[in-house]
């Protein structure tokens, strides 16, 4: 219990530094999303602005996909440092499979699947 407790409270200051670090990238590309990851409101106004291939790169693969890529690598690496956990994940062909299959095939099935999940009601 005390394992999960610290990679969950460690890994929750990467998720929402990723959902700033997000915000900024794509402001060059003319996409406002908030940069406060606690703002929803604003967040899922600006979400539902979004064509369809802005929300499925945006929403699935930087937001979701790499995002979980992100904090699960994160996660990994603190059980392997701190718990004695296993050092498969975090060998070039895990980060790669990793890499693959949250941004890429995962991030890419969650915006397909909540693209057509959204409302255009707010």
């Amino acid at each position: 219990m005390a394992e999960f407790t610290f990679t969950v409270v460690a890994a929750l200051p990467v998720l929402f530094l990723w959902m700033t670090l997000v915000s900024l990238l794509v402001r060059p590309f003319g996409v406002r999303l908030p940069l406060s990851p606690f703002n929803f409101a604003e967040r899922k106004t600006a979400f539902r602005a979004l064509t369809f291939s802005e929300y499925l790169i945006i929403g699935g693969i930087l937001y979701f996909g790499c995002g979980m890529f992100v904090v699960t690598t994160l996660s990994r690496y603190l059980e392997w440092k701190y718990f004695h956990g296993s050092l498969d994940s975090l060998t070039t062909g895990g980060l790669l499979r990793g890499f693959v299959s949250y941004p890429l095939i995962g991030g890419l099935l969650f915006g397909l699947i909540s693209w057509n999940g959204r409302s255009s009601t707010t």
